[in-house]
């Protein structure tokens, strides 16, 4: 079984975060029957800055506490799925790769460390960074790399032609 690696992008919808996915409901659960899926913890940080900066200028305080529990009922989900597994934070290799994807242009410190997560698990990433996507392709020099790479259409077709 391939092991599928998700970008913070689909574990949003978990954390309650609304995303642009078609058909996600329809599909995110057929991930497990086919794929050992992985998040790394660095998306729980990152989910959580992104809600922090949603709710940073809501006036509702209603709704600013509906996206923090949300969180953290999402967070708990997460925590005890067996079917959706944690990678490890960090590692040395992790790191390494990390550093040498900043070489290559890539600025932002979570897309590297799913990146190089990813490449550490040699899964498939699934992401829609268009720029990840551009550095896989760029990427033989690199010491490891994912297996593969793709985005939310993609891992669609692919679980359609398994059904």
């Amino acid at each position: 079984m391939d092991k599928l690696f998700l970008d913070t992008t689909y574990i949003l919808p978990i954390l309650g975060v609304k995303v642009e996915l078609r058909d996600y409901t329809k599909y995110f659960p057929k991930v497990y029957s086919f794929y050992e899926t992985y998040y790394s913890p660095i998306s729980l940080i990152e989910a959580k800055w992104i809600i922090i900066k949603i709710i940073k200028n809501l006036k509702n305080i209603e709704y600013r506490q509906k996206l923090l529990y949300e969180y953290r009922s999402g967070l708990n989900l997460l925590i005890n799925d067996d079917k959706l597994r944690q990678s490890t934070l960090t590692n040395s290799l992790i790191e390494e790769l990390a550093d040498q994807l900043w070489e290559f242009g890539i600025k932002d410190y979570f897309d590297r460390m799913i990146y190089a997560t990813a490449s550490y698990y040699r899964a498939i990433l699934v992401t829609e960074d268009k720029q990840l996507h551009r550095i896989y392709e760029e990427s033989f020099k690199l010491k490891f790399r994912p297996k593969d790479i793709i985005n939310w259409d993609e891992l669609k077709t692919r679980l359609e032609e398994k059904l």
